[in-house]
């Protein structure tokens, strides 16, 4: 299958209580990676395709959790069968789901998209026109490599979490929900609203100014403001 990823307004919908199992699963504080498996609805609102989280599988482990032949972990063959024939049976997508380490963005790495090209035409077939697909999760991030009958990919644009409050995931930073600052209208026509918004959580330690008069020296005062935090000298 030659599917290439193309941008179709793709979204995922999970409840607080889902996001909050598996944020405790993926993120447990030891800085590992680990594995689980959504199984999702699909439906289609507003012109954008939308998956809807049903159930959480989380992958033990030692168990359904191992050391990967060709990447750094991976479910094993009877472990993702187990969940395709659940899937399968009730025409739910298959989501593979993983954790990597940062905050605020995350990407597939390339050991990872060649494994979605080696198992999900396998899988499709499998599943009788129902999509597949993998998720894999940063603090505050979400991206989604999603896989259609069709032979195409498609890109994840979102998730969005809903509960108390809603909460917005997405692949890279974004101002959505936060407004820009006008102060940093300068720094949005050169470096675009995305990149500010990479800027602004951003976080700098100078180190060494030594000298008090030193610290409003021209490069403490350069690193200090695109980000809008405080310096700190030692």
């Amino acid at each position: 299958m030659d599917a290439q990823a193309i941008g179709c307004g793709w979204s995922l919908r999970m409840t607080q209580f889902l996001y909050d199992d598996l944020h405790a699963h993926l993120f447990p504080g030891d800085g590992d990676e680990h594995g689980a498996v959504i199984e999702a609805g699909l439906a289609t609102l507003g012109g954008r395709q939308v998956l809807l989280a049903r159930r959480l599988w989380k992958a033990a482990g030692g168990v359904d959790w191992l050391p990967g032949t060709r990447g750094y972990r991976m479910m094993p063959a009877a472990y993702v069968t187990r969940r395709i024939r659940d899937c399968r049976a009730q025409r739910l997508v298959y989501l593979a789901v993983h954790n990597h380490g940062g905050r605020g963005s995350v990407a597939f790495s390339s050991v990872d998209l060649a494994t979605h090209e080696r198992g999900f035409p396998a899988l499709l077939d499998v599943m009788k026109g129902v999509p597949v697909g993998a998720l894999v999760f940063a603090e505050d991030a979400i991206a989604g490599d999603i896989w259609t009958s069709d032979g195409r990919r498609h890109v994840l644009q979102e998730a969005v979490v809903v509960g108390p409050t809603r909460r917005r995931l997405t692949p890279v930073p974004d101002l959505h929900g936060y407004g820009v600052d006008t102060r940093f209208d300068r720094q949005v026509r050169l470096f675009g609203e995305r990149g500010q918004a990479v800027l602004g959580r951003a976080k700098i330690a100078i180190v060494g100014l030594g000298a008090r008069r030193q610290l409003n020296c021209p490069v403490q005062r350069q690193l200090s403001w695109p980000v809008r935090s405080s310096a700190s000298a030692g």
